[in-house]
Formats: C-alpha cells, structure tokens, sequence
C-alpha cells in the first residue's frame, strides 16, 4: 500500500552533527507524539519518496504514524481517537474550588473573590452527586483537583471533604488521587506533609513570577504587602523535603515581567532545585477581561522560551521540550467531569467560577450541585471535537493538533485564539531535543503526558 508523510509533523532544521559527522534533523510525530533523529538523506526520501527508505525504516516510522496511508483522512482519524478516548475515560475527574478567597490581588486576575467557603449543606450535595456518577459509570480512578480561588485558604473544606470523597472512590474499587494548584504562600512544611499524607495530593503546582521585584509588583496580596521571598522559601523547603510529590512551577509572562524570568532560572538553579521542580511558561491570556492586551506577542513569547528552556537544560533541570499525546483536551469534553464552587455551582470549564466578566453571575455554570447539571448547557463545550472535524476552527488544519488537543474550546468560542507557543517554536524545541541529547550522553523524554523517544534513523 502506497504511503505518505503525515500532515501531523515537525522536522527541526538541518544540523551538522560532529560526534557522527553526519547532518541530521528531529522529527517529532504529532499523532503519536514520537520523536525521530533522521540523517538527512533518510529526511529527503521520506519527504519525496518514501517507498525507497528501508524496509524496518518504513515498519517503524508507519508504526509512530510519521508515514501513513495515502488515502487516508488523518483529521477524520485523529478526531475519533479523540472522541473513543473521551467514551472510554475510566477516571472522573473532579475539581473543587474549597473557596472564593484569595490572599493575593494578581493584576491580570479575572475572578472577583470573596470569604465564602463550600458550605456543609453543599459538600453534602456534591458528594451524593458524585456518589451517582460513579454508580452510573464504570469508572476505576477518581482524579481530584483542588482549585481557586486560593485552595489553601479552604483547608477546612480540603480535610472534611477529601475522606468522603476517597471512600466512595475506595467503596467502588476506584483509585484515588489528588493534586493542587496553588500561589503557594500558605504552604508552609506542615500544611505540605498534610497534604501529601493525610489528603493524597501526588503533585503541587506553584506560581511564581519572575524575581522578586517583578512578581512582588504583580502578584502581591490585596493590601500591597510582597510575597516572593515567603513562596521562594516554602517552594523550596517543599523540594528539600521527603515528601512523595511532583513540584511544578508556573511562570506567568507579559510585556512588564519577561525580563525576570532568566534571573529566576538563576536563583532556582543556586537553590539545587533542578532534581525537584519542573518549570513552565505561560503567556497572560483574557480571564473575562483584557489582560491579553498585555500580553507579548506570539513570535516574542516563543522566541524567548526557547531561551529559557535551553537555560533549563543547561541548568540541569528536567526538560518539557515537547509535549505529549492529548486526546482529552480538558474537563470540557469530558461526559461527567466537573468543577464545584464555593455557591455550590457546577462548571465545566477551570476558568468560569468567580469571573464576572462572562456577564451575568454564574452565566458559563452548568447546573448546581442541589439542583443538579443541565446537559443542554454541557454541549455549548462539549462539542468540540464534532466543530473541529467540521472545520470550525484552525484546529482542523494543524500540525499540532494531536498535542494540543485545540487548547482551550472556550477562547475559540470566544474569538480569540488560544494556540500554544509550540506551534511556533517547534523546530527550535527539535534542536534542543538534540542538544540535550548530546547534553545527557543519552536521550529520554521530556516530561508530558506519555513517554516520547528519539532514536536515530539512517538511509541505506
């Protein structure tokens, strides 16, 4: 059967490699998130004529889905891998928002917070509710996300609902797991130990925003006081700990911040970090206001975090130079994943609760925990992949699809489109691929979603 190169790829430039005296490129394959180190002559075949590389070449580069059938339709293909991983999701996926308060006053923040805590009557209700998705499905992991707001300031809400919540998983054979997503100023060492140990949290996501003087400027509480040096400690304390779990750090960037963030790659670096923390770049995006009007341009945020990624690897921490395969792009197209508020709303989308932004209060929600989900208000979302199939967006063109997933379903609707920097720093991602390679005398894969592995093909 007749093959071609799939749609879905990204070759890296032309490279000269002197330890083997050949000229190579990195190929990474969307549809399976594959990473490829071809000599150049192989490159031209599989570019022109790929029915003249190697037999085991073509077996194994068919097996990634670099080469494919002629004839067939990879958008069709991808979309209903897409569709069969969302029917065949096996772990529900909660997220609770324990409050609407937070510590800080973050410039580029869209939520409107409050001292409003989930009340009991709400745990209540939201327990029965999850209660009856699992009876109702045969799910084998309950995956719990605490989120804000700030979580940390709803540690009451985390120890009277994480116990129901891991025995009805425990009760009908489920796995339970749980992560974090916090500004880290209230994670001292004993809020840390209990969370990994009494509450199940396996990963803890921080936020830090360049040094000092940039983050302090941007996020600092609401009265106006710094909070750098305290998150620093703590994140820190947290990576010197023995405590089972994975530490991220997210660095949000923009036009007023940009110039922190090497300095911040220092000083983590100085701090021994590189064995504990994995680091990542995220642009100012609009949170139901105009933060994206702050926000550097595409070309320059992708440009720049390909410096800060070759800091990373230079500096000896774990590299995400590419990512995984995404076939479930978030709690959107899921059929039962939900977000719970501090009112006792339900939400399908992280970034709805708390926006008054997005017009009238609760105006995204998709039911109440007593009154239970609306499955009409579901589908403004969760169609999805169906419109991207369709062509709705430039997601059904892509390269980048596979890995993406189409990012975030609600800025499309919204106009505004939400495409990773990937898509325009790939090939200088590939070459990192390889420099790390050379780096760490062996390559493995960056840390994502699945396993990806770089092997070295040549033409013959």
């Amino acid at each position: 059967m007749a093959r071609k190169l799939s749609r879905y790829h990204f070759a890296s430039p032309p490279v000269f490699d002197e330890l083997s005296g050949r000229t190579r490129r990195v190929v990474f394959a969307t549809r399976s998130a594959e990473l490829r180190v071809l000599d150049e002559a192989a490159w031209q075949l599989l570019t022109a004529e790929p029915e003249r590389l190697p037999g085991d070449v073509v077996e194994d580069l068919t097996g990634i889905h670099l080469l494919v059938d002629d004839g067939e339709d990879e958008l069709r293909s991808v979309v209903d891998e897409n569709r069969d991983a969302i029917d065949a999701l096996d772990c529900l996926s909660l997220v609770v928002t324990p409050t609407a308060q937070c510590q800080l006053g973050c410039g580029y923040c869209g939520q409107e917070h409050s001292a409003r805590w989930l009340s009991p009557h709400h745990q209540d209700a939201f327990v029965r509710q999850v209660a009856r998705k699992l009876d109702a499905s045969p799910y084998r992991e309950v995956d719990l996300c605490w989120f804000g707001a700030e979580p940390l300031v709803g540690m009451t809400v985390i120890r009277e609902l994480t116990p129901r919540l891991r025995a009805l998983a425990e009760e009908r054979g489920c796995s339970f797991g749980a992560r974090i997503i916090t500004n880290g100023l209230a994670l001292g060492k004993r809020i840390a130990r209990e969370l990994v140990e009494r509450h199940g949290v396996a990963s803890i996501d921080i936020t830090l925003d360049g040094t000092p003087e940039y983050h302090d400027a941007r996020r600092g509480t609401k009265s106006g006081s710094p909070t750098f040096r305290r998150i620093f400690a703590n994140l820190v304390a947290l990576a010197e700990s023995d405590l089972a779990v994975r530490i991220n750090l997210r660095i949000n960037v923009d036009e007023s911040n940009w110039q922190g963030v090497s300095p911040l790659i220092d000083m983590l670096a100085r701090a021994g970090l590189q064995h504990r923390v994995a680091c990542y770049f995220a642009p100012i995006h609009s949170w139901g206001n105009d933060a994206h009007k702050k926000a550097l341009s595409a070309r320059q945020f992708a440009d720049l975090e390909v410096q800060w990624h070759a800091e990373l690897v230079l500096a000896g921490f774990p590299g995400r130079l590419v990512p995984g395969r995404r076939r479930i792009v978030c709690l959107a197209v899921q059929k039962d994943g939900v977000l719970v508020d501090a009112n006792g709303t339900l939400f399908h989308c992280t970034e709805a609760p708390y926006v008054p932004g997005y017009g009238e209060p609760d105006a995204m929600a998709i039911g109440t925990v007593d009154a239970g989900e609306d499955p009409e208000r579901r589908t403004a979302l969760s169609l999805f992949n169906d419109e991207v199939r369709a062509g709705a967006y430039n997601c059904s063109s892509c390269a980048l699809l596979p890995v993406c997933g189409g990012a975030c379903p609600k800025l499309w609707k919204e106009g505004i489109p939400p495409c990773p920097s990937t898509l325009l720093n790939m090939p200088e991602r590939l070459l990192l691929v390889l420099a790390s390679h050379r780096i760490n005398a062996e390559r493995t894969t960056p840390t994502g979603a699945g396993t990806t592995t770089a092997t070295t093909t040549t033409a013959s």
